[in-house]
């Protein structure tokens, strides 16, 4: 029989166990709530760093959201055209219809403010005839809706109306036609926009409606492009529900205040800002107004923007990343590499290195769908041939054994003179860099650097089916996505090319199991396997063209 004595020393030691257990428990649960999103956790740390004051508009992490579309599809939400994987002939799938649908839908649900961010031209066709329809019945239902479309106008593309490009007052004055008689009585404001002249413009490409509903991704609203056309161009989109959507409109704030402070002045309207508006609104619409809304979802997402050249950057006293220092990069000898060799732009544009470090949070494997890793070396505008840091990240994942797939655009494919869709001579530029980087970086021999690639690279050019890799016209097949995915468990999709561009881009990174399954079922399993017999480095099968 135990003593008073030992039963109270007993009842102190349960005590203690305890309390230790419980402490323990919620250590593991601390550190479960944190191993649930690795990646996004990875990324928030880097921007922390050094774009702290650009959370909440250029970039912010949400919780809460949902990843849905419209449909009984489980892949409903991705938006993929033409997606008509293993079909040489390529017929009409319904992908874009889809993907029109999609957008129609959610604008007509819109009570408060729907936000179009695009690159000029202006949308048309299937695009323009969701985007009426959406606002014909979002008008209907709720008179006071605010409709912003701005557009990203290249040098000369928003000044002039050809078959090229597009004024805003022409494509309003186009839209207000397609509307109809109470045009005029709707809230629309549509704005050209360039911040930087000859540099940099808006790429983002955003439908988000009332802070509940976003569509990101990399398409433009072309029907020329996605459409049932000779050589369609493969592109990639997303939707979501909950408050991501709401960043996404933080962004598209962004964009607006530049457009209302620069829209005055003949050099503004000339070089600048080109914004016309319905009589029914009363003044530049620089901020969104919506009330909040409670999600219902249950998903990660960090909002990933970047602002080019010209506006105003929240971070510009902040310390930045180092510079790349590889003059390889740098195509000019007379002009700056603003890409890899400036703290200004570094600072003001921190998905660059919000993406780098998703690729690097990998343990297993990176997976990048992208029209080019190449960019074109066209100084003074554009001068750099690569992003170095981006190159650095993938030469040491390629190091410690982390299986990198790369599928871009087949090199020379477009869709005419005026609508290129590679920038890449020759597949092994990439791979190239690759082998340098692990040279320099990693005090490899020439021998070893080319083993490593050998063994954890593979690179394709796209193909729709296997082995095909043109269009029954002869034009290569085009890659217009910017995807990345990482360890299948998170992947990014928007509109920032992994090549330098110094543009106004947008994306999400999502980290969530259904979701992640989803993406590689859908859409990165059936673009390696129908690319894959085009490899020209693929370490499952031995091949290695260096």
């Amino acid at each position: 029989m135990l003593s008073i004595n030992s039963t109270q020393s007993l009842h102190s030691k349960f005590k203690i166990i305890k309390k230790c257990t419980t402490i323990l428990l919620s250590i593991l649960l601390v550190n479960t709530s944190f191993a649930a999103t690795p990646h996004i956790d990875f990324v928030e740390n880097k921007l922390n760093q050094f774009a702290p004051l650009a959370n909440g508009s250029v970039w912010q992490r949400t919780s809460g959201n949902k990843i849905a579309g419209y449909g009984q599809q489980e892949d409903a939400w991705l938006l993929q055209t033409p997606n008509c994987w293993g079909d040489a002939s390529c017929s009409n799938t319904g992908a874009l219809e889809h993907l029109a649908n999609t957008i129609e839908q959610d604008i007509a649900a819109a009570k408060y403010w729907v936000d179009i961010t695009t690159l000029v031209t202006y949308p048309d066709g299937i695009f323009q005839r969701a985007i009426v329809a959406g606002i014909k019945s979002a008008f209907e239902q709720s008179p006071n809706v605010q409709i912003r479309i701005l557009g990203g106008t290249p040098p000369a593309m928003g000044n002039f109306n050809t078959a090229y490009s597009e004024t805003a007052k022409h494509y309003l004055t186009r839209l207000k036609a397609d509307l109809g008689e109470h045009a005029d009585s709707i809230k629309i404001s549509v704005a050209g926009v360039e911040t930087s002249w000859l540099y940099s413009w808006n790429h983002s490409k955003i439908v988000a409606v009332d802070g509940k509903t976003s569509i990101v991704g990399g398409h433009n609203m072309w029907e020329a492009a996605y459409g049932q056309v000779a050589n369609p161009v493969s592109d990639l989109t997303m939707r979501l529900e909950g408050p991501a959507s709401r960043a996404s409109q933080d962004f598209a704030d962004l964009l607006w205040q530049f457009a209302c402070q620069w829209e005055s002045g003949v050099i503004n309207t000339t070089f600048y800002v080109d914004r016309f508006s319905t009589s029914a609104v009363d003044a530049c619409p620089s901020e969104y107004q919506v009330p909040n809304f409670v999600s219902s979802g249950t998903v990660e997402v960090l909002a990933l923007g970047g602002l080019g050249f010209g506006m105003d950057t929240p971070d510009v006293n902040s310390s930045s990343i180092e510079n790349a220092n590889d003059k390889e990069a740098d195509c000019s000898f007379f002009f700056t590499d603003y890409i890899n060799q400036n703290k200004d732009y570094s600072n003001a544009n921190p998905e660059e290195e919000g993406l780098r470090a998703f690729i690097e949070s990998a343990k297993s494997s990176v997976f990048i769908s992208q029209q080019d890793l190449i960019a074109a070396c066209v100084p003074p505008f554009a001068n750099s041939y690569y992003d170095a840091r981006l190159f650095d990240v993938l030469a040491k994942q390629l190091k410690n054994e982390v299986k990198v797939q790369i599928v871009v655009s087949t090199p020379g494919a477009g869709q005419g003179i005026v609508a290129p869709y590679s920038n890449m001579k020759k597949m092994s530029e990439i791979s190239d860099v690759l082998v340098r980087k692990l040279i320099d970086n990693e005090g490899y021999s020439s021998t070893n650097a080319k083993q490593v690639v050998c063994q954890n690279l593979q690179l394709a050019p796209i193909n729709i089916a296997p082995g095909i890799t043109a269009w029954e016209n002869g034009n290569t097949i085009a890659n217009h996505s910017k995807t990345v995915a990482v360890d299948g468990e998170a992947f990014y999709i928007g509109s920032k090319n992994l090549y330098p561009a110094s543009l106004q881009d947008f994306g999400f990174i999502v980290e969530d199991a259904k979701a992640a399954n989803q993406y590689y079922e859908y859409y990165q399993a059936p673009m390696w396997n129908n690319s894959a017999g085009s490899a020209v480095i693929d370490f499952e099968r031995g091949i290695c063209n260096l």
